[in-house]
């Protein structure tokens, strides 16, 4: 998935919420990647939402891989679909200099 498509679906980069309710409970993007076991330092959580009923997403920055990534997950948060977009491509070598620094 290249930025536009991602951006297509989920919006720009940081417009989505900073926290997500899954059936009914209100979690941080943290809490959500802790279910995963992704809540690593390596892991910038950025937005998340809702894509309809039992379907909602998280976009976060794997600084290791450097890559955006979204994840489609439903209210058991099993995982849907995954789609990734490098940061290079992203943002050019200017990104790679900001979180890498």
């Amino acid at each position: 998935m290249n930025r536009k498509e991602m951006e297509n679906r989920y919006g720009e980069i940081g417009s989505g919420a900073s926290a997500v309710a899954v059936g009914g409970v209100l979690h941080t993007l943290r809490e959500i990647l802790a279910k995963w076991t992704l809540d690593l330092p390596d892991i910038l959580s950025v937005d998340g939402g809702i894509l309809g009923s039992d379907r909602h997403w998280i976009r976060f920055y794997d600084r290791e891989d450097r890559r955006y990534v979204v994840f489609e997950f439903d209210g058991n948060f099993d995982l849907l679909e995954e789609h990734r977009a490098d940061s290079l491509a992203w943002e050019g070598e200017d990104f790679f200099r900001q979180h890498t620094g």
